[in-house]
């Protein structure tokens, strides 16, 4: 197994964690979307049918 340089591993750790910080941000910011449509439909019926 090759060895890794100790900043590459630490900049790789890195990498991972901004990708899985902005995937878990994504997943919060569409759900949110998802359920404000979801409220809105329900509050509004007739004034949402193009949403």
């Amino acid at each position: 197994m090759a060895t890794v340089n100790c900043r590459t591993l630490e900049w790789l750790y890195s990498l991972i964690l901004l990708a899985t910080v902005l995937l878990s941000w994504g997943y919060v910011i569409y759900a949110t979307r998802i359920a404000a449509k979801w409220h809105l439909k329900e509050m509004y019926p007739t004034q949402t049918e193009n949403i």
